[in-house]
């Protein structure tokens, strides 16, 4: 392997993720499913067609396999884990700005807030 080709991360697949019917592929279903709900930034390989390249199918199969329901559920709950991995560091991102005194009063409302265990839809809507 190259050093300039960055390598895919091995999946792991968790217990709770719902194995899609009538998908003659399974594994590169799941596999695309989290790649695509990755931020595109974070996306390796970078472009749709090479991912499908990379998992061996044709571009046609993801576009396909996007068009079913089961997808975005999947894409969503992976999407949601994502942001729950990152969310210490948004709030340390919030705290930061408050602390340098860039944050204005809906910032420090939204921080007290989530350390009272209020959640960000009942803060914002006050």
């Amino acid at each position: 392997m190259s050093t300039d080709t960055a390598a895919l991360p091995t999946p792991i697949h968790s217990d709770s993720v719902p194995v899609p019917t009538n998908v003659r592929r399974v594994t590169e279903f799941l596999e695309f499913a989290r790649w695509f709900a990755l931020p595109s930034s974070e996306r390796v390989p970078e472009t749709q067609k090479d991912f499908a390249a990379h998992i061996g199918v044709a571009q046609d199969t993801l576009t396909d396999w996007k068009k079913r329901p089961e997808f975005w559920v999947l894409v969503g709950d992976l999407l949601r884990d994502w942001m729950r991995d990152r969310t210490p560091d948004v709030i340390a991102s919030l705290y930061e700005k408050i602390a340098s005194g860039e944050g204005g009063a809906a910032d420090v409302r939204l921080f007290l807030g989530l350390s009272q265990g209020e959640s960000p839809s009942s803060i914002t809507h006050r």
